[in-house]
């Protein structure tokens, strides 16, 4: 059988079982946990083959065309070089949605869905939404969903960031309204919001050497990674941004780095938010904060 060669040149008829087993053995230098590595290959039959677990019962036996035979083995190649799944298959789930990424996005963590649906249950129906970058467009589109009233605007440096948030929002069929500009430099418009979101930039350069190299040699650095020599720059200008550009009682919710939190809570008690938490993730780390703007900024 021809399977993993790319001399290819015939369809074959192969169980699934078996199927997957030779891929896990194609993989398993790369990925020796036997458990991640059945689950990695899982996602890549669901992507390519449309198989779920049932099938292994019900439907056991599948045509693998030429065509798909070599994109299995592009497939393998790509993950032992320990490219992350979701870009090999170009999607990923966020709160039950199939996002569209690539690596000119962040992949959704489970943590960033954590807060944010935390935050949904919280809020009392906001009429305005701003997503300060925005990436892929989970964030801003998944609230879209949850309060179709509300006019949504979603910001990002990236036009090819924003490309990509476009497209899925356009397939999820949510109207947001997508905006290039650079945080730190553009100022907003001239508006008001009543929650305004971000996951923004936070690794510390020093952290890097505690991160895979799935991470490293594959997520945009852009969103990931912020200076040592200041990293809480993207929280000041947009706490500082939110005093003024937030309705009166709007909602300020960040996603932060673990030993960032109190700092943080520091700034926006200086920029006079009032309720702030500091809430802790699946994993008992810090990892977001919320707050609601008091005095208005007068500047």
């Amino acid at each position: 059988m021809n399977l993993l060669s790319n001399a290819a040149t015939s369809e074959v008829v192969i169980p699934l079982r078996v199927l997957s087993d030779l891929l896990c053995q194609a993989l398993a230098v790369a990925i020796p946990n036997k458990l991640a590595c059945r689950a990695m290959i899982q996602q890549l039959l669901d992507a390519y083959l449309q198989v779920d677990g049932a099938d292994y019962i019900l439907n056991p036996l599948c045509k693998i065309s030429p065509a798909m035979q070599q994109k299995l083995l592009d497939a393998i190649s790509r993950l032992k070089k320990h490219e992350p799944i979701q870009y090999v298959i170009g999607t990923t789930y966020f709160a039950g949605n199939l996002f569209k990424v690539t690596p000119e996005v962040l992949i959704p963590r489970p943590e960033t869905e954590e807060w944010v649906t935390f935050l949904m249950n919280q809020l009392a129906y906001p009429t305005s939404i701003l997503d300060i970058g925005t990436g892929s467009g989970c964030i801003a589109i998944t609230l879209k969903q949850r309060f179709p009233q509300a006019v949504v605007d979603a910001m990002d440096i990236s036009k090819e960031a924003l490309a990509i948030a476009a497209y899925n929002a356009a397939q999820l069929g949510v109207a947001v309204h997508f905006i290039e500009a650079d945080i730190l430099a553009d100022p907003l418009p001239r508006s008001h919001w009543s929650l305004i979101v971000s996951n923004p930039p936070y690794v510390r350069m020093q952290e890097k050497a505690f991160m895979h190299a799935n991470v490293l040699d594959y997520e945009p650095s852009l969103a990931l990674f912020v200076d040592d020599a200041d990293p809480l720059l993207f929280y000041r200008r947009i706490i500082q941004l939110a005093a003024c550009h937030l309705s009166l009682n709007g909602t300020l919710c960040l996603e932060i780095n673990e030993a960032l939190g109190e700092k943080v809570v520091d700034l926006l008690c200086c920029a006079n938010f009032k309720h702030i938490g500091l809430y802790k993730d699946m994993h008992q780390k810090e990892r977001w904060v919320m707050a609601m703007l008091g005095d208005k900024c007068h500047g």
